[in-house]
């Protein structure tokens, strides 16, 4: 991949650790983003300052987009005069770190096959920060063609995840993980503030017990099928008599937790069927029988 530079676009937080890590690896970076601070102040580190998309893209065979939403990927890589597409040369790849979705996967490889240049798109959002970053890149293994061994000098795990638009997908999943868990550990924490318990000793409790991580993997085990470990965990039963008992201490500290109310309705629901005296998370068989239920309405 040698003989030209590697471009980054978009310098925020994720794109300035970016551009770091990869002058650290010797690569020759070009740079640009709309704050033109930002592009000045990589430049003091050696990065190459462009002054348009389009000129980055006449430099480059190998293009980071690290924007911050997709209308930003739109405007960076389809204006016909300045963007990033009306300047790279045939055969260039550009990987896309923005979080995005599938439609914007597709949108933009429709635009880079009327080009007719042979320019690749893939997606690959990621997850920490250069260079320790978790890549989820969309398409099989081989879809980075020689530009692999670049990413691998920013990242510390690169995943692909099936085809195009299946990394963007994979990204807002863990974005749903990631968020949803920091909601309900925040709800209980205010629970237990109010009710008068000292929060860093429940911390402490937490970080010691199964808590989220005993969540986490009661999923997976029903999703991969590992009945063994299902097997080992408590009925759904126990578990609607425990968020009961949940709910009273909200109500009691009065704190409204909408993810523990319907945490402790799906559990109810769950006990009213052939899943109440089953591992509990063999319940969650009833999120795919609901989900079909909707789609045939």
């Amino acid at each position: 991949m040698s003989g030209s530079h590697v471009g980054v676009v978009g310098l925020g937080a994720m794109g300035r650790a970016l551009s770091e890590s990869l002058i650290a690896a010797d690569h020759a970076v070009a740079v640009w983003d709309r704050h033109a601070d930002r592009v000045a102040t990589t430049a003091m580190i050696g990065a190459s300052p462009s002054v348009s998309p389009r000129q980055l893209g006449e430099q480059c065979s190998v293009v980071f987009l690290a924007l911050p939403n997709p209308t930003a990927v739109r405007e960076v890589l389809l204006d016909g005069e300045t963007g990033l597409l009306a300047g790279l040369a045939e055969n260039a790849l550009i990987i896309d770190m923005t979080t995005g979705d599938p439609a914007l996967a597709d949108e933009i490889t429709a635009a880079v096959s009327e080009l007719r240049r042979g320019i690749r798109y893939v997606d690959a959002p990621v997850s920490g920060k250069a260079p320790r970053l978790t890549v989820l890149v969309g398409g099989r293994d081989g879809v980075l063609g020689d530009a692999e061994e670049i990413v691998r000098d920013v990242a510390a795990s690169i995943i692909y995840t099936g085809q195009l638009g299946d990394g963007f997908a994979t990204k807002l999943v863990h974005q749903h993980v990631k968020y949803a868990t920091h909601l309900a550990v925040s709800e209980a924490l205010l629970i237990a503030q109010r009710s008068g318990l000292d929060v860093g000793v429940v911390i402490e409790a937490l970080r010691s017990s199964t808590g989220v991580e005993g969540g986490f993997d009661g999923a997976v085990e029903y999703y991969a099928g590992n009945a063994r470990a299902i097997a080992k965990h408590a009925p759904a039963t126990t578990i609607d008599k425990d968020l009961v008992m949940a709910q009273a201490l909200a109500e009691a500290a009065g704190v409204p937790s909408a993810t523990l109310e319907v945490t402790a309705r799906f559990f109810g629901d769950a006990i009213q069927g052939e899943y109440a005296k089953r591992p509990y998370p063999e319940a969650s068989a009833l999120l795919a029988e609901r989900a079909a239920s909707t789609q045939s309405r």
